[in-house]
């Protein structure tokens, strides 16, 4: 991808005193006609001041932006030892770019993260627990979108917090700062895993149990470690980290705080987290061994009516079906009912339809008898339900498919009950006019034996061969 075009801050100044030497514009008219002219040029303007004042005595342009008037007083403040100015600065910093990307960029390219990091390094170094909260909220705002910036000292600096401070509101945007650094950056999860930070967050997760905002904050730092996000790099270790994360015996710690979590926000994030590590066969069967599926199904009847909750246990049972015994276990234990009651509840929700139709697929897949209490269970009105409502949705539909697939593929006599119900219809506007599910569409259509042109992408007539 080719780099966007720069140009100095002196080009953009100099065009700017043009327009209103040369043309007569106002000022504000003068910003809006230059930065018109490079943008349409295709130049990148984010490392860039474009807001000035005129100065009322001489008349001079001067740059006015509060990204680079808190940076200043970051750069005065270490320089001259002035604690309350610093505080100042970086607050001001954390406001500025939690309001938009560019002010992100345009401080990082101002050396920002530098200036924070070394006011969190001797913040820390001297103790200074209010400046260090401060710049810790000023790192994460720096890094939204741009973890990638943040480089092998800065890892190390984290991860040296992570293990050392035990302020629980300091432990809490440490935690969150790191997230931030690993979101699309493999390198950086790797040089996090490779300084030891899972065992020091799964430790967080069990001391810190009583603290909602800990618990909530870890637990998303976790999964970051579990993506496959970044673009940049063939492969990752999203596999490898999950695996350590459960070696530290996460699932019994996470698992217990759900048994006594009474914030039901706090319970979806831990839901959503075991999803993430249910990456391997015996840990599906592990989470239900240890009471985790009683758990998950006794939350989501008691908390139906919550969004979040109905979406996030239908992602857990999803993920955990990925085991033929834990399909019976959920069918056995109630959890198609709940299923389909959740989709029914949220019938207007997009991604509770996806994932009730996601863990429905799983649940069928390989399983004669679960397909037919699937449809015993109204899972087929359910799943055509949502088709029907979210007709635009790639993931609905995409989801929706397979499950049909699965529910006929070794139980051809539901075809029939599909088919009275309206599925093939539902197919065919799917195929026509979703996005990426031409494929699956078809392939549901085919299984439900309807009519349906496949292309042949290889003859395979041997053309070119040369024969010995």
């Amino acid at each position: 991808m080719a780099q966007p075009k720069q140009i100095s801050q002196e080009t953009f100044d100099g065009v700017v005193r043009e327009n209103i030497e040369e043309f007569e514009m106002e000022l504000t008219e003068a910003i809006e006609d230059a930065k018109e002219q490079f943008i349409t040029q295709g130049v990148d303007l984010s490392n860039l001041i474009t807001s000035y004042i005129k100065d009322p005595d001489s008349g001079n342009l001067k740059h006015t932006n509060p990204v680079k008037d808190a940076l200043d007083k970051i750069k005065e403040s270490l320089q001259e030892d002035k604690s309350e100015l610093l505080l100042q600065g970086l607050k001001e910093l954390s406001l500025e770019c939690n309001k938009n990307e560019n002010n992100r960029k345009f401080a990082t390219s101002k050396n920002a993260l530098s200036l924070v990091y070394c006011s969190c390094y001797h913040a820390y170094l001297v103790k200074g627990k209010d400046i260090l909260s401060v710049g810790l909220d000023a790192l994460s705002s720096c890094l939204v979108g741009q973890g990638n910036l943040a480089d092998a000292k800065m890892i190390e600096f984290l991860t040296t917090c992570l293990k050392e401070i035990k302020e629980e509101l300091l432990v809490e945007k440490t935690v969150k700062a790191s997230r931030f650094a690993c979101i699309k950056s493999e390198s950086n999860r790797q040089t996090f895993v490779e300084h030891g930070v899972i065992p020091c967050l799964v430790a967080h997760l069990r001391e810190y149990k009583h603290s909602s905002e800990i618990v909530t904050a870890t637990c998303a730092a976790l999964r970051v470690l579990t993506f496959d996000d970044d673009m940049t790099v063939a492969f990752g270790k999203a596999h490898e980290h999950a695996k350590l994360i459960v070696a530290e015996n996460a699932f019994a710690i996470i698992l217990g705080i759900l048994e006594t979590c009474e914030d039901v926000e706090v319970a979806s994030e831990l839901c959503v987290t075991l999803s993430r590590l249910a990456v391997r066969n015996e840990y599906c069967k592990d989470i239900v061994d240890q009471g985790g599926l009683t758990m998950v199904l006794k939350l989501l009847r008691e908390h139906m009516t919550n969004q979040n909750i109905a979406k996030q246990v239908c992602t857990l049972l999803r993920a955990i079906a990925g085991n033929d015994d834990v399909k019976t276990s959920i069918v056995d234990s109630g959890g198609l009912g709940l299923i389909v009651a959740a989709m029914t509840t949220h019938a207007k929700q997009p991604m509770v339809a996806e994932q009730g139709c996601a863990a429905l697929g799983s649940i069928a897949l390989r399983s004669p008898s679960n397909c037919t209490a699937i449809v015993g269970t109204g899972g087929v009105e359910a799943i055509l339900k949502a088709m029907q409502i979210h007709a635009d949705s790639i993931g609905v539909q995409k989801q929706a498919c397979l499950a049909i697939r699965n529910l006929v593929a070794r139980n051809p006599e539901h075809c029939d009950i599909l088919l009275e119900a309206g599925a093939e219809s539902l197919i065919r506007d799917a195929k026509d006019s979703v996005t990426d599910c031409d494929d699956l569409a078809k392939a549901a259509l085919r299984d439900l034996g309807c009519a349906v042109e496949l292309q042949e992408l290889w003859t395979g007539t041997g053309s070119g061969k040369v024969h010995q």
